[in-house]
C-alpha cells in the first residue's frame, strides 16, 4: 500500500443523511472521520484507531502540517510494535441516536467513539488502542469507566428496533394521538410532514371553539443533538414537540402557512446541529410575514398560562416536552436575550399575548423598559 494513497474501509451515512462516516487506513495509520458536507460550523471530525507501523517518540507535527494522520506517539500506544491492519469486512458504524456522533466497532467490539463534542478543547475522540489522554485521542477504557458503552449499546438497539419493529411508528403515532386528543381534542386534519423521510412525522389541526391548534408528532422519536453539552441532566431536554395556539378568527391560509413553518422546524436540532429548548428564541419568517414584519421571532415556552396544556407519554425513558410558540417581535427578542425569556414570558402573560395568537398586538416591552 502506498502510504501516500490512504484505502477507505468504510462509508457510512447518518440515519438523518446529513453526517458521512469514514474510516481511512494508510501503511501507518488507521483513522476514524465524520464530516458534515453541508454544516461547515461541524468541520471534520476525526480519531486515531490504531498504528500499523512502530509507534514514533513523538508527534509527528510536520506531517500533520502537510495534511498526513500523524502516528500516535509511544507513550500512548497499546501496541507501540505497530498492529495487524483493519480490513472493511469486519468494520461497521454504531450511530448516536442523535446522528451527530458514531462509533467504529470491529468484529462488533467498539474500537474508536466520536462523540458530538469531539474537536473541543483538544478532545477528539475515545480509542480503544490508546492509553491515556493523547493529543489524538483518549483511552477508551471499558463498559466499568465510559458511560459511551452503555450510550452506544442502547443507540445500537434502537436501530435494531427501527429495522425490525415495523409496528414502531404506528404504535408511537396512536399513543401520542390519545394523549393528545384526551387533552384538547379530536384532530379535524393530519398532515404528514416527514417528506417520505425518516423519522416519520406529522402533524394534528384540532379546532376548539375560539382557537385552532397545530401540534406535531414524530419529533421526539429522535433526541436532539448536544443537550449535554448544555444541561448536566439532559433527559428532560432531549425530546420535544412543538405546538402552537391560533385563533380561531385567522383566515385558513394564514393557519396553512403557520402549519408549514412549525412543520418545517421540526428537522431544525438535526441539521443545524443544536437543540431547542425553553426559553429559546427561534427566527419566524412565517410569522413577520402574516405580522406585516411586527413579530419575525418565535418564543418557545413549555408551560404558557392557558386552557390547554399537553402532557405527552415518554418516548425510550425519556419525557417528551411539547413546546408552545409565542410570536414575537425584534425588541421582545432583544429584551429576552437580556434579561431573560422568563421576564419577556411573565410579561406576555401580564397582557394576554401567550395563548391563542392573532398577530396583532403592542409589544410588552418598551423602548426606554431595559
Amino acid at each position: 500500500m502506498n502510504s501516500n494513497e490512504p484505502e477507505c474501509l468504510l462509508e457510512a451515512r447518518s440515519p438523518n443523511g446529513n453526517v458521512l462516516a469514514v474510516a481511512e487506513q494508510d501503511a501507518n495509520t488507521c483513522y476514524f472521520y465524520l464530516h458534515a458536507e453541508r454544516a461547515a460550523h461541524f468541520g471534520m471530525k476525526s480519531c486515531w484507531v490504531r498504528n500499523l507501523s512502530p509507534a514514533p517518540d513523538k508527534l509527528d507535527a510536520s506531517a500533520m502540517k502537510k495534511g498526513l494522520p500523524p502516528m500516535l506517539p509511544r507513550e500512548f500506544c497499546r501496541h507501540p510494535a505497530g498492529a495487524a491492519p483493519m480490513k472493511s469486512s469486519d468494520l461497521s458504524v454504531v450511530w448516536a441516536e442523535e446522528g451527530d456522533a458514531a462509533a467504529l466497532r470491529e468484529n462488533e467490539q467498539f474500537v474508536a467513539i466520536i462523540p458530538s463534542w469531539s474537536g473541543m478543547e483538544g478532545f477528539n475522540g475515545y480509542a480503544r488502542d490508546c492509553l491515556g489522554n493523547s493529543p489524538l485521542c483518549w483511552e477508551l477504557g471499558g463498559p466499568e469507566t465510559n458511560a459511551q458503552f452503555a450510550r452506544y449499546e442502547k443507540a445500537a438497539q434502537c436501530w435494531n428496533d427501527w429495522k425490525d419493529n415495523k409496528t414502531l411508528w404506528p404504535d408511537f403515532q396512536v399513543r401520542m394521538m390519545e394523549a393528545i386528543e384526551r387533552q384538547v381534542g379530536k384532530h379535524s386534519k393530519y398532515y404528514a410532514i416527514d417528506g417520505n423521510g425518516w423519522p416519520p412525522k406529522a402533524l394534528l389541526r384540532i379546532q376548539q371553539n375560539d382557537s385552532t391548534l397545530l401540534v406535531t408528532i414524530g419529533m421526539s422519536l429522535q433526541p436532539q443533538p448536544m443537550v449535554e453539552l448544555r444541561h448536566e441532566d439532559a433527559a428532560p431536554h432531549r425530546r420535544i414537540e412543538l405546538g402552537i395556539s391560533l385563533d380561531a378568527s385567522l383566515p385558513d391560509s394564514v393557519i396553512t402557512q403557520i402549519a408549514s413553518y412549525v412543520g418545517g422546524q421540526t428537522g431544525y436540532p438535526w441539521s443545524a446541529f443544536t437543540f431547542l429548548g425553553e426559553g429559546h428564541t427561534i427566527p419566524a419568517d412565517a410569522f413577520k410575514d402574516v405580522s406585516e414584519a411586527n413579530f419575525p421571532f418565535g418564543l418557545l415556552q413549555r408551560r404558557p398560562v392557558s386552557e390547554a396544556r399537553i402532557d405527552l407519554p415518554a418516548f425510550r425513558e425519556d419525557p417528551v416536552n411539547c413546546l408552545w410558540l409565542t410570536p414575537i417581535s425584534e425588541r421582545e427578542r432583544k429584551f429576552a436575550q437580556k434579561k431573560g425569556s422568563i421576564y419577556l414570558e411573565q410579561k406576555l402573560h401580564e397582557n394576554g399575548f401567550d395563548w391563542r395568537h392573532r398577530f396583532k398586538r403592542e409589544e410588552v416591552v418598551g423602548r426606554f423598559l431595559w
